[in-house]
């Protein structure tokens, strides 16, 4: 387990990184999962949502066939929130990060909304399926890798980043609230020596901008 560090500022000169929108009004992934019945949803925690796999179990197509209008309507939610969201704060944030040199390199994204190249940014689009493990542009002199909502290393980022040598800082709050109560929901990647800060993506990256600030002035 990486070292945990309880704080909402932190001081980084960190140079590679991925984000998450939800912040900006998209819905998270498992949501299409709940849309398209992937899931049989047994309880609010992500882990107890088991995959339908039974062609009796899957409820889409009836869902589809008695309330057309309302399925519609969900098949497009996830679609409609892309075209209307706007970079969020913690986006703009790594940008002015960026642009004073403090990050170098894409975003490296499963997301689809581009909301990190409306920012600006740079982006590497790593939820391809011609490829299991998808390239990723390296620079020289990058330091570390901040993960920022990702729980699991699937196409195998952070475990290039640890074989360049190079630190892997995750910035997560390892749980969510829902009706007024905090949900658990532990990260899966976290090596020894991996670093942990329990922020969320809207709070640390402007404290780091205003912290840089406070340093310049």
């Amino acid at each position: 387990m990486g070292t945990v560090l309880e704080t909402n500022s932190v001081r980084t000169d960190r140079r590679s990184r991925r984000i998450v929108t939800v912040e900006a009004g998209i819905p998270p992934l498992h949501r299409l999962h709940e849309v398209y019945r992937v899931t049989d949803r047994q309880g609010h925690e992500p882990r107890e949502h088991r995959f339908t796999l039974s062609p009796t179990a899957d409820m889409l197509l009836h869902e589809v066939l008695t309330e057309p209008e309302e399925k519609a309507a969900e098949f497009v939610e996830m679609f409609r929130a892309c075209f209307l969201a706007e970079p969020t704060p913690a986006m703009l944030a790594l940008k002015e990060l960026k642009d004073a040199g403090h990050l170098v390199g894409p975003v490296i994204t499963n997301n689809f909304d581009v909301l990190a190249a409306l920012a600006g940014l740079d982006e590497c689009f790593m939820r391809r399926y011609d490829q299991a493990v998808p390239d990723v542009e390296w620079i020289d002199g990058a330091k570390a890798l901040l993960v920022v909502g990702l729980h699991a290393d699937r196409r195998k980022v952070q475990a290039r980043v640890r074989e360049r040598g190079m630190q892997v800082v995750y910035l997560d709050p390892e749980g969510f609230w829902r009706d007024g109560e905090f949900m658990p929901y532990p990260l899966e990647g976290p090596q020894d020596g991996d670093l942990v800060c329990r922020a969320t993506a809207a709070e640390a990256p402007p404290a780091v901008v205003n912290l840089l600030k406070q340093q310049r002035d």
